[in-house]
């Protein structure tokens, strides 16, 4: 490449999908209507961040993903990390969200 163009320009896309699994992403919880179910029904340590807990990654999520990705015929890796990304913003009261 000349010495103009030394950079190659790689677009990536972030996408959000609401799943219907029974359970949420991270925990066992159930997924409600938030419009009909009493507060705070479906909460547990996990989904509040409380310490010493640690999230367990919903497999049939995982499954819908992973069909979708095959689907698109995208490059799918091997492996996955999930990650915390700490924030410190007024409607994050964990303070972090779980990135992969």
């Amino acid at each position: 490449m000349p010495p103009e163009r030394a950079y190659e320009t790689i677009i990536g896309l972030e996408v959000h999908a609401e799943m219907e699994t029974a359970s949420k992403m991270f925990c066992g919880c159930p997924v409600v209507d938030a419009t009909t179910a009493e507060p705070n029904t479906a909460v547990c340590p996990v989904c509040s961040g409380m310490p010493g807990v640690l999230p367990v990654v919903n497999e049939q999520a995982v499954e819908y993903a992973l069909r979708v990705a095959l689907a698109l015929e995208c490059e799918v890796a091997e492996r996955s990390i999930f990650a915390r990304k700490n924030y410190f913003y007024p409607d994050l009261p964990k303070g972090y969200q779980i990135s992969q």
